[in-house]
This record gives C-alpha cells, structure tokens and sequence, in this order.
C-alpha cells in the first residue's frame, strides 16, 4: 500500500472519530427529561405549564403516557402543548434501557396511588413503572409530584401504608415536591455538582473529602465501595453511580 494511500485512508478514519466525538459531546451537553404521566383526575394546567418551563429552560421534552392515562386524560391538550411527536404511549416501548440511560431526570408530574404502590412494592408489571424503577437501580434522578396523594378524601383510611409506600420510594431515591415546583426542582437538581472518580477503590474518607457541593459521584463499575462509603454518599445525599 503506498503512502499516498495510507494518508487518505488516515483522513477519513479521523474525520469520522472527530464527527463521532462532535455527536458525543453534543448529546452528553443537552439536557433530557422524560416526563412520566399516569391516570388522574386532577387538572394538567399546572404541570403541563411547569414542564414548559423546563423547556424554556433548554430542555429536551419526552412525555410517556401510561396505558390507562391515554384512556383518561385529554391527549390532545398534551400533544398541543408537547407535539405528538414527543409524546409515546408506553405499549409502544421497545428498549427500555436505552431510555433509562438516554434521561437525565425523569419526573412523574401526576404521581398516583396505584404507581406509588407498585414502586414501593416493586411490582412493576407495566413499561412505565418498570422504566422507572430500572432508573432508580441506575441511580437516575427520579421526581414525584406528591399533590395527587394527598386528594383522595376517601381514602384516609389507607394513609398509613401510603406514608409507608412514600418512605420506601424515597429510600429508593424518588424526590417527592409539590407540583408547583417540579420546573424549579429540576433546574436545581442540574446545578448540583457531579464528580468523577476512576480509582480502584472509594473508601469513607473519600466520601468525606468531597465537596459539600457534590450530589454525585461517579465510579467505574470495578470500584470496590465499602459499606461505611456507602452509608456516608447516603447521610450526605450524594449518589454513587457507575459509568456506563
């Protein structure tokens, strides 16, 4: 093979990886965030405005509508607002990891009864349910609107194992706000700051040397992590998340 050869054949190698690196640092820069809706009664003014917000705010929108929801609620006013393009009806779903890893944040602007229940219970029988509870194992950021629990008067009854239910989920790493916030939750959630280790082991110590500021860490998937790590990450609120 003579150079002249060579040399063209070295161009259009890394033309291609300098393209494939311009693509990478382009989606690992957007801001993704799937919203989650099930069924409810409640009114979708408010947080179909605040999900706007996030995307005055520079971010990228998909809605997921559970199989009840596209049943109960009124699609047009979501696909009006959203584009029908970004909106998805769960039984269309095909890969569901490469969902979860796609999101930065999901949220769940309508958290219902039934949904807490089956996350809590981990009976995840649905593509919606299943999607989330995968991101919560995955260590993504997972927010809950508590308002639709908090509705039902008649059901008081059950509000025991309902605070029972909210208490496993937020161990589970769900961050339950008032609708009113959800716009402002997010946004804060992305100023958080995140760190990146790639040493062979992640000791208490290294948990105490971090930043107050720091939210996440993220670790190689053969770091070793010693319980007492992981119970400091959890009393300060950092979580340790393994690179893909």
């Amino acid at each position: 093979m003579n150079k002249e050869l060579i040399d063209q054949i070295r161009k259009i190698v890394e033309q291609v990886l300098e393209e494939h690196t311009s693509t990478d640092s382009q989606a690992a820069g957007e801001k993704q965030l799937l919203a989650i809706f099930g069924a409810t009664q409640l009114e979708l003014d408010e947080p179909l405005q605040q999900i706007r917000t996030c995307r005055q705010d520079g971010w990228k929108i998909t809605i997921i509508l559970s199989d009840l929801a596209t049943k109960v609620l009124n699609l047009k006013t979501i696909h009006a607002a959203f584009g029908e393009e970004n909106v998805l009806q769960e039984n269309n779903l095909t890969d569901i990891p490469a969902l979860v890893d796609t999101y930065q944040q999901i949220v769940l602007p309508v958290f219902s009864h039934p949904m807490a229940a089956k996350l809590a219970l981990g009976l995840v029988d649905t593509p919606s349910t299943y999607l989330v509870y995968e991101a919560l194992l995955k260590g993504k950021t997972v927010i809950a609107v508590s308002d639709a629990l908090k509705q039902d008067k008649a059901s008081q009854k059950i509000n025991a194992i309902e605070v029972e239910y909210v208490n496993v989920l937020s161990e589970l790493g769900v961050q339950f706000v008032p609708m009113i916030q959800i716009a402002e939750s997010i946004n804060n959630k992305t100023s958080d700051s995140s760190v990146s280790l790639d040493g062979p082991l992640i000791s208490a110590s290294t948990i105490s040397n971090l930043d107050a500021k720091v939210r996440e860490l993220v670790h190689a998937k053969q770091t070793v992590i010693t319980p007492l790590a992981r119970e400091q990450a959890k009393k300060r609120g950092i979580k340790l998340i393994p690179k893909r």
